[in-house]
C-alpha cells in the first residue's frame, strides 16, 4: 500500500469515527428528550412541540452533517441519508427502549423527516459560504425556541369531523344497530389505514344500560380497550347524540401512552348519528365526532384526526350498513 492510499484509508476512518460519533451524539439528545418528556405527565405536551417536531431535529441533523462533513466536499446525497438513517435509528430504539406506541413514532416520523432535510440542507448551504453565524448558533437557536414557546399559550381549536353512509334499509331498521351493536366479528367492517396498518383496536361491541336520555352506552374495542358514551340526545328513528367519558386509561394505555382522548393536547368530546331518509327504503346515515385540540402545531394534529377518526368512523358505519340491510333483505 503506498503512503498516499494509506493516508486514504486513514482519512476513511476518521470520517466513520466522526459519523458514529455524531450519530451517537445525536441519538443520545433524541432519547432524553424521549425520556424526559415521558418521565411526568407535565412534560408529555411537548410531545406535541414545535420545538419537539421541527427544531429538534432539524438541530440534530446540522449538527450530524456539521460532524460528518468537515472538508465540506460531501455530496447532496449524504445530506438526503442523514435524516433517514436518524429517524430510523431513533424510531428503533424508541421502540425498544422507551417502549413507544406506534402511533405516536408515525405520527412524529413524517415531520421528523421533513425538518430534518430543511436543518442538513440549512448547514450545507451555511458552510458553502463564508459566513459562519449559523454554525455558531444551530445548538442555541433551538434551546431558546424552546423556552419561547413555552411562554406562548395553547390555543384550544373545536374540529368537526362527520363522515355519511347510504343504507338500503327505513331508519327504524337502522335505529337498534345505531344505539348498539353485540358480537362485532374480526370480519366485520372495512379495510382502514388506521387499524390495518396502524393497528388500532377495532370495535367489539356497545352495549346501552338505560333508555332515552341519561343513558349509558359503553364501547368495547379488542381485547381491553373500553369508555362509556352518555346519552344527551334521544330520537329513535331520527337522532342519537352523546357525550364520550373516558373512565379509564384504557385507550391510552393500549393505543400510545401519549394519545390520551381526554387528555393535555386532545379532548374527544362528543357524537351523534343523524338518519335522514331519502327514500321508503334508503337512509343517509351521518356519524359525527368533535373534539378539541389543544397544540402548537394543531394544522398538522387535524391532519392526523382527519385520517384515524375519519377511519374509525368509516369502519363502524360499514358495520351499521352491513347489519341493517342484512336484516332487511330478510324481513323483506
Amino acid at each position: 500500500m503506498t503512503e498516499q492510499e494509506a493516508v486514504a484509508v486513514r482519512g476513511r476512518r476518521r470520517l466513520r469515527h466522526r459519523l458514529v460519533s455524531a450519530f451517537g451524539l445525536a441519538l443520545v439528545i433524541a432519547l432524553t428528550a424521549f425520556m424526559l418528556f415521558s418521565a411526568s405527565r407535565a412534560g408529555t405536551i411537548w410531545f406535541a412541540s414545535l420545538w419537539f417536531l421541527a427544531l429538534l431535529p432539524a438541530m440534530l441533523c446540522a449538527l450530524i452533517c456539521y460532524i460528518g462533513d468537515p472538508d465540506r466536499n460531501r455530496t447532496s446525497g449524504f445530506y438526503w441519508l442523514v435524516p433517514l438513517i436518524l429517524c430510523a435509528i431513533v424510531c428503533l430504539a424508541s421502540v425498544f427502549i422507551l417502549h413507544e406506541g406506534v402511533i405516536c413514532l408515525i405520527m412524529v416520523a413524517p415531520i421528523w423527516l421533513v425538518s430534518g432535510w430543511v436543518g442538513a440542507f440549512l448547514m450545507r448551504s451555511q458552510r458553502n459560504r463564508r459566513g459562519r453565524v449559523l454554525e455558531s448558533s444551530f445548538l442555541i437557536i433551538p434551546l431558546v425556541a424552546g423556552v419561547v414557546e413555552a411562554q406562548i399559550p395553547t390555543s384550544h381549536e373545536t374540529v368537526t369531523l362527520s363522515r355519511s353512509v347510504v343504507v338500503k334499509a327505513a331508519p327504524e331498521e337502522i335505529w337498534p344497530y345505531a344505539v348498539s351493536s353485540r358480537d362485532i366479528g374480526a370480519d366485520e367492517g372495512r379495510w382502514t389505514v388506521t387499524h390495518n396498518i396502524i393497528g388500532m383496536p377495532r370495535p367489539r361491541e356497545s352495549s346501552v344500560s338505560g333508555v332515552g336520555v341519561g343513558a349509558v352506552r359503553t364501547a368495547y374495542w379488542g381485547d381491553h380497550v373500553n369508555f362509556e358514551e352518555r346519552i344527551v340526545t334521544w330520537e329513535p328513528g331520527r337522532k342519537l347524540g352523546w357525550a364520550f367519558s373516558f373512565t379509564n386509561s384504557s385507550v391510552q394505555d393500549y393505543t400510545d401512552k401519549h394519545i390520551s382522548p381526554d387528555g393535555e393536547f386532545l379532548k374527544i368530546d362528543s357524537g351523534d348519528y343523524i338518519l335522514r331518509p331519502i327514500s321508503s327504503d334508503m337512509t343517509e346515515v351521518t356519524l359525527t365526532t368533535r373534539y378539541v385540540a389543544k397544540t402548537h402545531v394543531n394544522p398538522y394534529a387535524k391532519l392526523w384526526g382527519e385520517l384515524m377518526m375519519g377511519d374509525i368512523q368509516d369502519n363502524v358505519l360499514t358495520i351499521i350498513k352491513d347489519r341493517a340491510e342484512r336484516d332487511a333483505a330478510v324481513t323483506g
